[in-house]
């Protein structure tokens, strides 16, 4: 049996119990903390989330660097989005309540967790559904919460940043709610490219054909960078989304230009 191979299983057994680890907590800590102590519940939650993320970030290689300083309470956080690892990566800084497409409610364990942490899940091209979603995340950011969306709408390669939709910024606006753009991306140590090949959750791969070829990965490097929020105070949808786009973009060229320089 080659290295390699040996990788992969040793680090699935890992990441297997880890997940185990994960229903523990979930049994043992967060519902009899959500049931006695309800006044402290979300920061002894968002500790415990961090907790157990930056542990499945080490099960899976992922090093993460972080840059900037992250508005942990009352924000939209908006994110260039490359792959399902973006959520993993952004709770093990700085836990939020994520939107998400309603497919990743029925992942194994995934989905269940997800919803659990109170995963807001969006069924595209429905507009009831929309709007509701809308409500929810607004009246979310008007309790104080951080929540995180991705305007792309779906994942891409990580060469680029696709168009930002803005009807789901609406909810900035009603709670009166700072934007947070953060950029995300992650640079192949090994040959200095933009964007390592294994990142990108694209096409028609499963998530476990994507979780088996990372296991395999000696190791990726995450770089986050938190950046200054955006005031919602005279903005609308549609220019919101054009600037934390543009802010986004602004870092991550240079980084795509000096890896195309080098190469």
């Amino acid at each position: 049996m080659n290295g390699a191979r040996l990788l992969r299983i040793g680090r699935a057994a890992r990441l297997a119990l880890h997940l185990v680890y994960a229903l523990g907590l979930v049994v043992a800590v967060l519902i009899p903390l959500w049931l006695l102590a309800k006044p402290w519940w979300r920061p002894i939650r968002n500790r415990v989330v961090m907790y157990w993320f930056r542990g499945l970030a080490r099960q899976l290689g992922l090093r993460i660097v972080a840059e900037g300083a992250p508005t942990d309470a009352r924000v939209l956080r908006v994110a260039n989005h490359v792959s399902w690892l973006d959520i993993v990566v952004l709770n093990a800084i700085s836990p939020s309540i994520f939107v998400a497409k309603a497919e990743v409610a029925q992942w194994p364990l995934i989905g269940w967790m997800a919803e659990w942490l109170g995963t807001l899940f969006l069924r595209r091209g429905d507009v009831r559904s929309s709007q509701r979603l809308i409500e929810i995340m607004s009246w979310q950011l008007r309790r104080g919460e951080a929540v995180t969306l991705f305007p792309e709408g779906t994942t891409g390669n990580g060469q680029q940043v696709g168009k930002f939709y803005g009807r789901l910024y609406q909810p900035a606006l009603s709670a009166r709610a700072p934007v947070q753009p953060v950029a995300i991306s992650y640079p192949c140590s090994e040959t200095g490219a933009a964007i390592h090949p294994l990142a990108p959750f694209v096409g028609d791969q499963t998530l476990l054909s994507h979780v088996w070829a990372l296991l395999g990965a000696r190791s990726m490097v995450a770089r986050v960078v938190f950046l200054p929020p955006l005031p919602t105070a005279d903005a609308n949808r549609p220019s919101l989304a054009i600037q934390s786009r543009a802010a986004i973009e602004a870092v991550l060229m240079p980084a795509r230009e000096q890896a195309r320089m080098a190469g």
